[in-house]
């Protein structure tokens, strides 16, 4: 009892140097607006039809098309004739944490609509304060905000991520018809993908950089983290309101692109082993971005294929060159996008608020004190509008690769893409190297295959697993890296071929 009598007078003692012997909260003070402008964010995206089959070794296919149409690989594989046809093609992609975020979002729209965790937070805080509070209401008050900030926590693990670096969630998908008669391609396809970015609020973030005590072991540093915590939570509403302010909340947006192309291929033998081809690319892309309401979080992947605004056409090529040595060992070069294309590029504007809890100064630097040796704290808040502009590109791309078959249903292949160093995504020459190696697996000839594969991406490894029916029915999958929304993500392909 002794003891505890002690800590109470202790706790009480530190609480009220800290809160009132120590400082006072004189309120808050509105900073002078700022406009800021960001550097452009770029974002690459592939203009290529990337088959799941090659995702799944590790995209290494420069030397390898043999058991599909490569062309938009390699347009040299076309030299060697034959007669396919893929009359249906459907991949989609999607990151494990897009619809954990999606979901999140929309089973939480009362949260950016009413703000009742902060509402929660707030009234723990001024709970705490409570001069008449006990050590027990104190010790409530903390577990009230600890429940608060809980959505806050999960909000910035689920779906936002850093404000300066926030997680891109998206889908893609992928229909397509191609065939190959004799050296001869031909391919159609669309290739969508909708991605959305929820940016983390300065204000959330400021909260979450607080460190809240989850017990009163130690009192002042109990006292100051509450004392804190009161100061940015007196800028999360409108004055004398409980109505939260619209620059509290994270902002988000989408970015999305629709490009539709057509391609042509020849490839022709030059010599018994050296073969070469070209194709010719027609591209119609669209591209479009634009905030998204809270109203539509609970659809928020269906309006990040909204709007799309932006429309240009263009036209490029590849060449590519394709070798196969007396030991069977394959080798392949390609040129891809030889014609720029064009870029598009568009800005969205973001307002914010920026909250500080600071030790009010004279003029000269000195710190504001009052008749009673309190030291005065103020609350800042500053609205800064952030213009932030977007660049997606389509990068000059040359590639070597080499294929080797260990035995007649199994082959390993290696690939160094991009080593003109025009994609700024990769950092080094590790990141630039592809491998791969897929087993087929055909119990029964011509009536069903297995076909299990691995491969390093990326610098990140890969998984994939097909399966032929009939030698009609394709079914792919691969589990890789995307780079378009930095996360892993699950790849799907359905094709009828022969």
């Amino acid at each position: 009892m002794r003891r505890l009598t002690a800590f109470i007078f202790t706790f009480l003692v530190c609480l009220q140097a800290t809160a009132q012997n120590g400082y006072k909260y004189t309120g808050h003070v509105v900073l002078p607006e700022q406009y800021q402008t960001l550097d452009p964010f770029e974002w690459y995206f592939p203009m290529n039809c990337e088959d799941v089959k090659a995702i799944g070794m590790g995209n290494t296919q420069i030397a390898n098309g043999n058991r599909f149409n490569a062309m938009m690989y390699n347009p040299a594989l076309l030299g060697k004739k034959k007669t396919t046809f893929e009359v249906f093609t459907l991949q989609a992609n999607m990151p494990p944490g897009t619809l954990d975020a999606a979901s999140f979002l929309a089973n939480h729209i009362s949260e950016f609509e009413e703000a009742i965790s902060l509402t929660r937070v707030y009234d723990g805080v001024n709970a705490f304060f409570e001069p008449e509070a006990s050590t027990t209401d104190r010790l409530n008050a903390l577990t009230q905000i600890q429940d608060g900030m809980q959505f806050t926590i999960d909000l910035f693990e689920t779906v936002t991520g850093p404000v300066e670096e926030p997680q891109k969630h998206g889908i893609s998908i992928l229909p397509g018809f191609s065939m190959q008669l004799g050296n001869w391609g031909f391919s159609l396809y669309g290739f969508g993908q909708g991605s959305f970015l929820v940016q983390q609020s300065p204000t959330l973030d400021a909260i979450l950089e607080i460190d809240i005590p989850t017990d009163l072991s130690q009192p002042i540093e109990a006292v100051k983290s509450m004392f804190q915590l009161l100061g940015i939570m007196k800028t999360v509403f409108l004055e004398n309101s409980m109505t939260p302010r619209d620059e509290v909340f994270p902002i988000a947006y989408y970015v999305s692109y629709i490009d539709i192309v057509g391609s042509v291929g020849y490839g022709r033998p030059i010599s018994d082993r050296f073969y070469a081809g070209a194709n010719l690319k027609i591209i119609n892309r669209r591209f479009s971005l634009d905030r998204i309401p809270v109203v539509d979080y609970d659809a928020i992947l269906d309006r990040a294929f909204d709007n799309l605004k932006s429309d240009a056409t263009g036209i490029t090529f590849d060449l590519g060159a394709y070798y196969q040595c007396p030991w069977k060992t394959e080798a392949g070069m390609s040129l891809q996008n030889i014609i720029p294309v064009k870029e598009l590029s568009s800005s969205i504007e973001t307002e914010f608020s920026y909250p500080q809890v600071i030790r009010r100064k004279t003029p000269d630097g000195q710190f504001i004190v009052d008749s009673d040796g309190d030291t005065a704290m103020v609350s800042t808040i500053r609205n800064i509008t952030r213009n932030r502009p977007f660049v997606l590109k389509v990068p000059f791309l040359m590639n070597l690769g080499i294929n080797h078959p260990i035995s007649e249903n199994w082959n390993v292949s290696l690939d160094l893409v991009d080593i003109a160093g025009q994609d700024t995504r990769y950092e080094s020459y590790w990141d630039r190297l592809r491998m791969g190696t897929e087993y087929r697996y055909e119990p029964f000839k011509d009536k069903w295959m297995l076909i299990p594969r691995v491969g390093l991406m990326d610098s990140r490894m890969t998984a994939g697993f097909g399966m032929k029916i009939m030698n009609v029915v394709h079914l792919d999958g691969a589990y890789a890296y995307d780079r378009f929304v930095d996360a892993f993500s699950y790849y799907m392909q359905m094709r009828i071929a022969w």
